[in-house]
């Protein structure tokens, strides 16, 4: 039996490593091809949108480094046969080792001057912004020349400390000092960038501060919107039962929950019905499948054909009349809900009916900002880069981001040179399809007159009653304009 010495080992190793490498570097290779400088939407899954050129080229680099490959194993084989080394690895690996280092620098270098603008995210435009861009580079500063070290010490050792014929290697059992050195340092190291980062965290999140403007902001699949106190400068009360097409944001207004309790009522009667009918629609609809699968149809419709098959199964197996029954449980619990809410007048307090819920956040420059966060259906995640402040949204949690914008949109142009700029809230975290055009306006302005303007436009959620106009000549003028109140009965 052939004994085989470590060096072999390690040359077989890592030809096999570089091989891997190369094929690992393939996907990325793919992305980085198709990677531009427009975001474009998610394209529907077909073979026309893959990049056939491209994924010729990694096919036939694929062939070839197999020919390469089999090339090796050829003069593997040949070294069996003959006793004699064909290839010595051992110096091959080195001068590999150096040139992957070389590649790798070079490519770094490369992304950084033309990628690298992707990396970061800009400017900042908060007051505690320059504290986060500082914590970053610090953190980034520090694990780059860590990275840099270490991995230019580990290619020079792969390259000085290669195998040679008649030369043992040094068995190094222990050493004290370096191992103080490599524990003590890195520890000092992480603690301070820990402890700074948790400090910096906490003077942003502690509380919130008592001179800022509060803005409520509600995530949904897959959009923003804003809600601004209205005249009284309170926020009216909201819960996710009053959620429906009229009321996104679940505002406690007497006429949109009466509204919505009128609808769910009208569901449960109709699903009442459903249910005492289910017997005759499985019986209708079991015909219906069999007159329909007994002549051509089924090849001609065949989406009218899966149709029926599913509800005439869904009906035989009971799965149908459960589904109602869930149906009209949750509807009835709903209804309970509301209607031990409504009799709740701290809740309708008409506070909610001048609020002013909006598609833009309008902000003004130097003033303080308390942002309060609510997710409708899934986890969103609040995300103002150019305000260097995020916060997680998640349905039944109240989350809070506070931030002191400290230049105006038309300034943070002019910096830029670029006229069409905006700052914008996205959503940082993955939440269904639509994810990627998740956003909201956010415009800074100079001045509380500006944003009084802008205020002003933004209709309130409930439209006050209208004015009728004085007679003219009428010595009452101003006593005869009286609004009358609106009264909703509830019964």
């Amino acid at each position: 039996m052939k004994k085989y010495h470590l060096s072999d080992i390690a040359a077989f190793a890592t030809k096999k490593v570089y091989s891997s490498m190369f094929l690992l570097a393939l996907p990325l290779l793919a992305i980085a091809q198709s990677t531009t400088d427009v975001v474009e939407p998610p394209k529907e899954f077909s073979l026309a949108n893959w990049n056939w050129e491209f994924i010729s080229y990694c096919v036939l680099s694929l062939l070839l480094l197999l020919i390469v490959a089999r090339a090796f194993d050829i003069g593997s084989l040949t070294e069996k046969i003959t006793g004699k080394k064909v290839v010595n690895w051992n110096s091959t690996n080195r001068w590999v080792a150096i040139i992957f280092l070389v590649a790798s620098v070079a490519g770094i270098c490369y992304e950084m001057i033309y990628h690298g603008k992707y990396l970061m995210i800009g400017d900042s435009y908060s007051e505690h912004g320059e504290t986060i861009d500082s914590m970053f580079n610090w953190t980034f500063g520090i694990t780059f020349v860590v990275f840099a070290v270490t991995e230019g010490l580990l290619f020079y050792f792969m390259f000085k400390y290669r195998y040679r014929d008649g030369q043992k290697a040094l068995y190094y059992f222990h050493n004290n000092k370096l191992e103080l050195i490599w524990t003590v340092v890195p520890a000092i190291v992480l603690t301070f960038l820990v402890l700074r980062g948790f400090n910096t965290w906490s003077k942003i999140t502690s509380e919130k501060p008592k001179d800022a403007q509060e803005i409520e902001v509600f995530a949904y699949q897959f959009g923003w919107k804003a809600r601004y106190a209205g005249a009284d400068n309170q926020y009216g009360q909201s819960h996710f039962t009053f959620i429906s097409g009229k009321n996104p944001l679940g505002l406690a207004v007497q006429e949109h929950v009466d509204s919505l309790l009128s609808d769910l009522k009208k569901d449960t009667a109709i699903l009442n019905l459903q249910i005492a009918t289910a017997d005759d629609s499985a019986k209708a609809w079991k015909a219906a499948f069999v007159n329909f699968n007994n002549g051509s149809n089924a090849t001609a419709y065949p989406a009218v054909f899966k149709e029926l098959k599913t509800k005439m199964e869904d009906a035989e197996s009971g799965s149908y009349v459960r589904q109602l029954k869930k149906d009209l449980r949750r509807k009835n619990t709903t209804i309970t809900r509301i209607t031990t809410y409504r009799k709740d007048d701290k809740v309708f307090n008409n506070a909610g009916n001048d609020d002013k819920i909006t598609t833009e956040i309008v902000l003004v420059k130097g003033k303080s900002y308390t942002f309060n966060f609510r997710a409708r259906d899934v986890i969103h995640s609040a995300w103002f880069p150019d305000f260097r402040g995020q916060m997680n949204v998640v349905p039944g949690m109240a989350t809070w981001f506070s931030f002191v914008p400290n230049k105006t949109t038309e300034e943070a142009r002019s910096e830029k040179n670029n006229k069409d700029f905006e700052f914008y809230l996205y959503c940082n975290k993955i939440c269904g399809g639509a994810h990627y055009n998740m956003k909201i306006k956010i415009t800074v302005v100079g001045s509380e007159a500006e944003y009084n303007t802008w205020l002003a436009t933004q209709v309130p959620f409930v439209a006050p009653p209208a004015v009728s106009a004085p007679a003219e000549g009428d010595s009452n003028a101003k006593d005869s304009a009286v609004v009358k109140p609106i009264v909703v009965t509830i019964r």
